[in-house]
C-alpha cells in the first residue's frame, strides 16, 4: 500500500532538485560569462579582476630555480620543495579492544568492547606541541623540550602562458616526480646549517635510502628531511580563472563551477561558451522534467488523502 507521506515528501524532494538544477543551469548564465571572459595570451591591466581563459602547457619560470639559503641548498625544475625538521617524542593513543567477559570464548554475545590507552615513540615537527609529562598505567613518560628549529616550503613559479597557476589547480595535467638528496649532498652542503644547529646533526640515509640530517633516533632526537617534486610532464590545457595581478585565481563562484576552471587541450572562448550552453540547456530539460515528475507525485499524494 502506498503511503500518502511517502508520496508526498517524495514529491517535494524531487521538485526541489528540479528547481536546484534550474538554478545552476540558468538560462542567462552564458551570456553572463561571455560579458566579462576575455582570451589571453599576456598579462594587461586592463583585464585586471575579470575572467581570464589562457591556453598553453605549464612551464616552470626561470628553470623551476628554488634556494634554501638557510640550508646551503639548491635545486631546479622543482616544484615544491620541503625542509622539514622533526623530533621523537612519546605520544598517547587509543584504541579500542574487545574484551570477552563470558565464559563461551566463541561466542561475541557478552563481548565488551573498552578504550585502552597506550603510548608509542613518534616523530613530529621539531618546534610542534607535546604533552610535557605522560602517565599511562602507573609508568611516567617525559618528553623532551620543543627544538627551535623551523619548517621550510617553497613553491616554483608554475605558467601557463604568462601567467602564474597554482599546482594545485591543474595536478591532473602535470606529472611530478618526488626526489631526495643523497647523504654525501647533504653533507658537503649543509656544514653552516649543522653547525648553527648545535645539535651534533650528521648526513645519513634513511630505511628508504634516502638522505637525512640526523642525531640518532631516541627520543629526543631531531633529523632534518629534506625533499622536492620535479616537473617531469606536461599536458596542454585551458585555464579560466579571475586575473590577479600576474596570476589566474581559481575560485568557484556563481558563474564558474570547480570543473569548467580547467580544461584539457586548447579551448577558445567561442568553444567554451558554446559547450556550457548546451550542457546548460541539457541541465535545464534534466530540472524541468523533475520538476514535473514531483508535480505528477504530488498530485499522486492528494489524490491518496481523499481515499
Amino acid at each position: 500500500m502506498i503511503r500518502r507521506p511517502k508520496v508526498l515528501i517524495a514529491s517535494l524532494l524531487v521538485i526541489a532538485f528540479g528547481v536546484a538544477v534550474l538554478a545552476a543551469n540558468r538560462v542567462e548564465r552564458a551570456e553572463q560569462i561571455g560579458d566579462e571572459l576575455v582570451e589571453a595570451t599576456s598579462v594587461l591591466p586592463e583585464n585586471e579582476g575579470l575572467l581570464v581563459l589562457v591556453s598553453g602547457t605549464p612551464q616552470l619560470a626561470d628553470g623551476g630555480v628554488l634556494i634554501d639559503e638557510e640550508a646551503g641548498l639548491q635545486v631546479s625544475n622543482a616544484v615544491y620543495y620541503d625542509r622539514i625538521p622533526l623530533q621523537k617524542v612519546y605520544v598517547e593513543k587509543q584504541r579500542e579492544v574487545v574484551i570477552d567477559k563470558g565464559e563461551d570464548l566463541h561466542s561475541t554475545v557478552d563481548d565488551v568492547t573498552e578504550i585502552e590507552h597506550y603510548v608509542v615513540k613518534e616523530w613530529i615537527y621539531a618546534n610542534g606541541e607535546r604533552a610535557d609529562v605522560i602517565k599511562n598505567y602507573g609508568v611516567t613518560y617525559e618528553n623532551p623540550r620543543p627544538v627551535r628549529m623551523n619548517a621550510y616550503h617553497a613553491l616554483g613559479d608554475l605558467r601557463v602562458s604568462d601567467f602564474k597557476v597554482s599546482a594545485a589547480d591543474i595536478s591532473k595535467h602535470i606529472t611530478l616526480e618526488q626526489r631526495h638528496f643523497t647523504p654525501d649532498e647533504l653533507a658537503q652542503a649543509c656544514g653552516s646549517y649543522v653547525t648553527r644547529s648545535e645539535l651534533d646533526l650528521r648526513a645519513t640515509a634513511d630505511s628508504s635510502g634516502n638522505g637525512i640530517l640526523t642525531n640518532g633516533d631516541e627520543v629526543g632526537n631531531v633529523r632534518v628531511i629534506f625533499l622536492y617534486d620535479t616537473l617531469e610532464g606536461a599536458e596542454e590545457i585551458t585555464v579560466i580563472g579571475r586575473q590577479r595581478g600576474n596570476e589566474l585565481v581559481l575560485e568557484e563562484d556563481d558563474l564558474i563551477s570547480s570543473a569548467e576552471h580547467v580544461l584539457a587541450g586548447k579551448v577558445s572562448r567561442e568553444e567554451f561558451l558554446s559547450s556550457i550552453t548546451s550542457e546548460d540547456a541539457s541541465s535545464r530539460n534534466i530540472g524541468i522534467g523533475a520538476i514535473a515528475l514531483g508535480l505528477v507525485l504530488l498530485l499522486l499524494s492528494l489524490d491518496l488523502g481523499r481515499k
